[in-house]
Order: structure tokens, then sequence, then C-alpha cells
């Protein structure tokens, strides 16, 4: 035990108390609220710290961290509890009385628990990790630690390239964790008595849980400014992803926590579906979640009245990559108003794709409560789409956005991106066109003047596991003039142009595609305060150029530098779902031109998840007619993969024969 976590024993309430009376938000610390979970210690065998790398506010209504919470609380014996980044005023009150970071639920050091999981979501969240590894009295480094140390494992959208946090994270859990963190959990209450060394107890848990990536295993061989090849130093297999592929019978949190202070998400949130099949270049997810899975209205029916009877949100959200993908999005929206209606509980479509049933959907989502609609056209002109592979019309938007105005919608957001490999400058300007038309549709709907219409306009990021995983970043003074340029031919007060921090921006850029050299580069970084970079007021730029000066690896090595087809890439010898293969086929065919039609209804577009995978999938939902057939369905139902329970194996690999051979190293 860590001399932090010794000295805890004596910590007072009264302590406590003092530490919150000084910090700006003390509800972000409290505990306590609706629904939590508190066990008997005596009665579990593992405790869980569930960690979200950012405030409360932020992490508090993130979907995965709630299933997560829900899921292993399940189990009679686990215990998960919850830890949120503190704000740079607690952490410097922690720091002053000398007292580790502990859980909401019983105060308990991050330090006295077995595992600390933490959920990330975005690459700017990973200096909050060490700050929370820290205030837990737990080295940084992963090689520092032993046997009475809790193991830090890490999963989610923000380590699909776990090599930047390689130094400091034991395990990356890869794919869906529903079942996978259960199972997980067993493994390591039985094979941590076995062993005496921290490294001999890693071999054995990804031995037996093919879905666990421990860096510590894999040397990395550079060569010059990228890398030569990833060597399994143990001879174990390839990492592959867990994937629950029945979300129907999936575990969904009913009673979630109820935050004891306003969240950036304050309602339920319902996911409707998994996955999107879309095939948009630049879209990380769209390729990592595949295959594209559903749940039914009645399903969401159900979990949409008892979570409400379990929190008395008034609003309910129908979330997932693209929520307009969903089959029987309209019957859905149609179950859920007349029970919702009545009760003055609105309900949110926050991921909307533009085609065309968003003429549709506004007058169904306005029938309960009227605020705005958030759409994603990406970019503005045809060219720039069939270069992303954005299948929309200008039509399509027009038509709903016209719509949406008629509704009583009182305002429109649109989201945009900029520095797409083959942009111009007509591209660019085309942003501010097509935002400004939107505003007009109002006034010439004859509904008063111009609607208020945001276009929020970040910068494109390559990221891992995409078709734009090889191109350059946009240079940071680039992206600068290019927000100038836009500001200069706004011309309707109704429109608002926002522009993403071009610094959070370079450092996302640089941490997406880092390889393990970009873990001294964040150490630094850290050292040298940097905190919380997603936000805008907090993030420092300098310590990041500091750090970056004296690691001699920095956006130059990663961000900027466009990458040959032949590299080894820091995230090849893991199987994330869709093969180098098929994103290589997308990337010529971005340079052609060339788009990829929806393979949810037309031809597979052989992407490495497997189409007769897809295919059960489809069959089983009875949404679509050409796999609505008694074979099929018979097919479907007697697989083991749809019948999944929690602590079974769960990490199956569709086709995984295409990387399962691979070499003990990964070359070029």
């Amino acid at each position: 035990m860590s001399e932090a976590v010794q000295s805890f024993q004596n910590f007072q309430e009264g302590e406590f108390e003092a530490i919150l009376a000084a910090v700006k938000m003390p509800g972000r610390y409290l505990g306590g609220e609706r629904n939590q979970v508190v066990k008997d210690p005596a009665q579990v065998q593992l405790r869980w710290a569930l960690l979200y790398p950012d405030t409360y506010e932020i992490g508090m209504p993130h979907q995965g961290l709630r299933i997560l919470y829900h899921c292993l609380n399940q189990e009679p014996e686990l215990w998960a509890e919850r830890c949120f980044a503190p704000w740079p005023d607690m952490e410097a009150e922690l720091r002053r009385h000398r007292r580790p970071l502990s859980t909401l639920e019983t105060r308990t050091p991050l330090g006295a628990l077995d595992v600390l999981g933490f959920t990330l979501q975005t690459e700017l969240s990973y200096t909050n990790l060490l700050t929370c590894l820290d205030l837990a009295g737990v080295p940084l480094l992963a090689r520092e630690r032993d046997l009475d140390h809790p193991l830090v494992i890490a999963g989610g959208a923000g380590s699909l390239n776990p090599e930047p946090l390689a130094d400091f994270v034991d395990l990356f859990l890869l794919g869906d964790g529903e079942y996978a963190a259960i199972e997980f959990s067993r493994v390591l209450v039985e094979e941590k008595p076995r062993h005496r060394r921290r490294r001999d107890l890693l071999r054995a848990l990804v031995d037996r849980c093919p879905y666990l990536y421990a860096p510590s295993l894999w040397q990395p061989h550079f060569q010059g400014p990228g890398l030569a090849a990833m060597e399994a130093l143990d001879g174990q297999g390839t990492p592959r992803r867990a994937v629950v592929y029945d979300l129907e019978s999936a575990p969904y949190p009913t009673a979630p926590v109820v935050p004891a202070i306003r969240t950036i998400h304050d309602r339920i949130t319902i996911e409707i579906m998994r996955g999107c099949v879309q095939g948009c270049r630049f879209c990380q997810a769209g390729m990592e979640k595949r295959p594209q899975r559903f749940r039914s209205a009645e399903t969401i029916k159900k979990i949409a009245v008892e979570s409400y009877r379990q929190t008395g949100f008034s609003e309910i959200g129908l979330t997932s990559l693209s929520s307009s993908d969903h089959p029987d999005l309209n019957g859905i929206m149609d179950a859920l108003a007349p029970i919702f209606h009545p009760l003055r509980v609105n309900l949110s479509l926050p991921s909307l794709r533009v085609n065309e049933q968003v003429v549709e959907l506004p007058k169904r989502a306005a029938e309960v409560r009227r605020h705005g609609l958030t759409l994603a056209p990406e970019v503005a002109t045809d060219r720039l789409r069939r270069i992303i592979n954005k299948g929309i019309r200008d039509q399509d938007l027009f038509q709903g956005t016209e719509q949406a105005w008629r509704s009583g919608f009182t305002s429109l957001k649109l989201y945009f991106m900029i520095g797409i490999p083959g942009e111009e400058q007509a591209d660019v300007e085309a942003i501010v066109h097509m935002a400004e038309h939107c505003s007009r549709l109002r006034k010439e709907a004859g509904l008063g003047g111009p609607g208020q219409v945001t276009a929020a306009i970040s910068t494109f990021v390559p990221k891992a596991l995409t078709p734009f995983q090889w191109h350059a970043q946009m240079r940071t003074e680039q992206v600068e003039q290019t927000h100038a340029w836009l500001r200069e031919r706004q011309k309707l007060r109704s429109v608002r142009l926002k522009c993403h921090t071009p610094e959070a921006t370079l450092v996302e850029g640089f941490l997406s595609r880092a390889d393990r050299r970009g873990g001294a580069s964040l150490l630094r970084a850290w050292q040298l305060g940097a905190r919380f970079c997603a936000w805008q007021d907090e993030i420092n730029l300098q310590a990041w150029q500091q750090a970056w000066q004296e690691t001699g690896y920095g956006p130059e090595q990663s961000a900027f530098r466009q990458r040959s087809l032949q590299e080894v890439l820091p995230w090849d010898h893991l199987d994330l779902g869709v093969t180098r293969a098929y994103l290589q086929r997308e990337f010529e065919k971005s340079r052609d031109n060339v788009f990829t039609a929806h393979c949810q209804t037309e031809a597979c577009g052989d992407c490495g998840v497997g189409a007769a995978t897809c295919v059960d999938v489809k069959a089983l939902t009875g949404y679509f007619q050409r796999f609505n057939k008694e074979k099929l369905v018979a097919r479907a139902q007697h697989h083991p993969r749809f019948q999944q329970m929690p602590g079974k194996e769960v990490a199956e690999a569709p086709l995984a024969q295409r990387q399962g051979a691979k070499a003990k190293a990964i070359q070029g």
C-alpha cells in the first residue's frame, strides 16, 4: 500500500469539508447521488474505480461509463465506483493537504482498489489520466508498479491508438465492454493469487482474454520518424477486439446515477443502434464500431419507461453514430411519443444524418418540445462529399431545415470540417453559403426573419483505423488563416461561425497518430503543467511546445507527416475490426473521387468484419426484406455469438484467420 493511501486512514471528514470549501464547484466531489451503488467491501472479490478523465459534468453523462457501471455492479462479487479528474483548484488542494484522489461512493483512495479503469473518449484527456494516477499514489510508469498496485486499464474511442499511453497503462480493453469487463474481472480474481510478478499476471490475463492488449509485452522498433516493426516479446497472439453482436439482449442501465449538479447532458440516454456503415472516410467510430447492430422499438420503449421512473429526467436522447440510419426510427418515435408527450418529456435525436428522413423527423421531434436541431453535413460541396464518402444531398438538408423552421424549432446547428484532403478554397467558402441559405429558409417560408444557425467548424484530424490515416494534417497557421477568411465572408448576423480551437486540434493531431515515443512528450508536457487540453481556457500549448522541443518528438513526426502506404502504423499489430487492406482501398478511392455505397442495403464492401456476421445481424432484426429469409434467420439464431452471457468468451473475431497467423513482428 502506498504512502498516500496509508495517510488516508487518518483522513477526517472535517478535513474533506475544508477542502471542498476551498474549491469553486464542490458538488463535483460530493457523491451520494440517487441510484449510486454502495456494497459491503467484505462481500465482494474485486473492486473497480471507473474513471472518466475529465470533470464530473463532462463524464457523468457518458454512455460507456454508465453501461460499465451497470454491468459490473450487477454482479454480486464485483463493485464499481466512480471518479473524475479534479479541476486544477481541487488538484492543488489535494496536494496541499497530501490527500489521495478517492471514489465518489465511499471516498476510498484509488490506490486501495484492484482495478483503475479509464474511459478515454478523446486524446485530449491523456494528461488528466496522468493527474489521476499521480494523485492516487500509483506510479505513473507501468514498469515501476508491482502486484500491490491496482491494475491500470483503459478503453474507449480515445485509445484506438494505444501507443502514446503504452508507458502508463497496463492493459487496454479493445472493443465492447459489456461482457468483456465482467469476464476480465473474474479471470483477474483467479489469476492474481497464482503469480508473484506483475508481468506474469499480465501475460496470463492476455492469454485468457484475447481482447486485452498489454503494451509491455510488445517491443517497437523505430526507423526514422516512423516504425519498422512491432515485436511480440513472448509470442502471444494478435490482440483482437471484443464485440457484442446481439445489442437487443445486451444489458443496459435503466437506473443511472442522477447527477448532483448540472451536467452537459441532463437526460436519459438510450443507445438505439451501435455502429455505422455509411463509410465516411474520416470517421474513426464508423470503422471501429462495425458491424451495425440495432435495438427494437419495443426494447427502447421499455428502457425509456423504466429509466424515466428511476430518474425523472425531462429529456430522452436517442443516440447512435447516425440515428437516422436506424431502419425503424419513425417506429421508435411513434412508440415513445404517446407515452412521453403527455409528460412533457422531450425526445431528442443528437446525431442525425442528412438524408430524406430529416424532412419527416422534425415533425415527430417537435410534438413534445421545440429546441434546436443538429445536423452534420461535414462538407458543403459535392466534390468533397465524394472524397469523404458522404452520401448526402443539399436538397435533403434544405428541405429538412425548412421543415424544422415550420415545426417551430428555434435554432439549427450544423457541423463542418476544414482541412479535408483535396480541399480547395471554393469548398471552404461554400460552408458560409450553406449556413446562410439555411438561415434564409425561415424567412422565405414566411415565418418571420432569418433563422438562428450555428456553423460549428472543426479541423480534420487524421485518425487511426480510417482510410485517411495516412494523410497529413493542416498546419496551425493555415487553420488560423482559414478561420479568418471564413469570418470575412460571413454576411448574415443570424449565422454564427464557431471555430474549434487550433491549439487543441494540434495536440489532438499529435497524439492521435503518435507512436510509443509520444509517451515521453506526453509525460513532459504534463510535468510542465498541461491539464484539461480539451478546454479552451485551460490548454497549455507552451507546455506542449517545450515538451516537443526537449524530447525531439512532436507534430512534425506525427501530425504533419504524410505516411506512405507501406509504412508500419502504430496500431497495425491490433485487430480492431476492419482490415488495413480495406482501408487502403478506400484511401485510393478517395484519391480518385470514387464513392462506396452504403452496405446496409447495397453490396458488401468486404471491410473485414465479415459478410456472414453482418447478414446474421440483419436477418435477426426483420428490418431488411432481402435478409428476412427462413434459412438466414435460423442460421443466425443458432450461432453462439448471439447467445452471449456475462463471463462467456465474447472476443470472437469473424475472419480472424486474416490476422491470426501474423508473425511475431508486424513488418512493412
